[in-house]
């Protein structure tokens, strides 16, 4: 009869002992869900964006950049008379100077890991290094998955669902693979440019771009990299100059 009362009170015990676990772990995802919000961010509302069919125009006189991976991006020749101001291995920046030595445009062309490998690689260097600590942690396994329900292949697949995604305020009844979902794409989207207005590129180019007080920057994907073109010195790079250039560009 003890021993029947104990083995009981043990299955209690336990059960009790997970239960305040589940609770304990539901109100630490809340907690942390509000800590690393930033509701600036999370309540906003994005338009469904603009699309620039991009089809490629080469001339034979072409402006090459080469990477250290032994990639590169060319585009017809328009930056002839440019001068390289910065770079390292895989960023450079270019400037043209007007009358007076007054800078008046700016050109910048860098190569990136794209946002969606870092995803999938949270090595110390990247943004989402949190993601393999409590109580930020996601495995691979529920990674995985968000990506592969919301059919995310690429960082414009990202993009667009980030701009697109129904934003829920969660709370204790909230499921806990919901809650994890909530905060890890609300996290994401704390990591990438402005996206309040966007163009995508479409056409024989992929990528999107945004645009800051007066610079317009492109993202480009290739070869599992992302380029970045920024261009800087919007009422000299008009979206008609933007476009021709765009048109031009080819990667090795």
């Amino acid at each position: 009869m003890i021993s029947q009362l104990s083995k009981k009170s043990f299955i209690i015990l336990l059960t009790l002992f997970f239960v305040f676990l589940y609770i304990l772990l539901k109100l630490i995802l809340l907690f942390t869900q509000d800590l690393f919000m930033n509701h600036e961010v999370y309540d906003k509302k994005y338009n469904i964006g603009d699309v620039w069919n991009i089809q490629s125009e080469y001339s034979e006189d072409r402006f090459q950049i080469k990477f250290n991976d032994n990639h590169q991006i060319s585009t017809n020749n328009y930056f002839s008379n440019y001068t390289l101001e910065d770079h390292d291995n895989n960023y450079y920046s270019y400037v043209q100077y007007g009358e007076d030595n007054l800078v008046q445009s700016v050109f910048m062309v860098g190569q990136y890991d794209t946002q969606l490998y870092n995803i999938n690689n949270y090595s110390e260097e990247s943004y989402y290094y949190e993601f393999n600590h409590f109580p930020l942690y996601i495995s691979d396994l529920v990674k995985k998955h968000y990506l592969k329900k919301y059919q995310i292949n690429d960082d414009v697949d990202l993009v667009k669902f980030i701009r697109s995604r129904k934003k829920i305020q969660c709370n204790f009844f909230t499921p806990v693979i919901k809650m994890k979902e909530n905060y890890f794409f609300n996290f994401v989207e704390l990591s990438l440019p402005n996206l309040d207005e966007i163009t995508y590129v479409e056409g024989d180019l992929n990528g999107y771009i945004v645009r800051g007080e007066d610079y317009k920057r492109v993202f480009l994907l290739k070869n599992g990299k992302l380029y970045c073109l920024t261009f800087h010195k919007l009422n000299y790079f008009t979206d008609e100059k933007i476009k021709e250039i765009l048109k031009s560009v080819s990667f090795e």
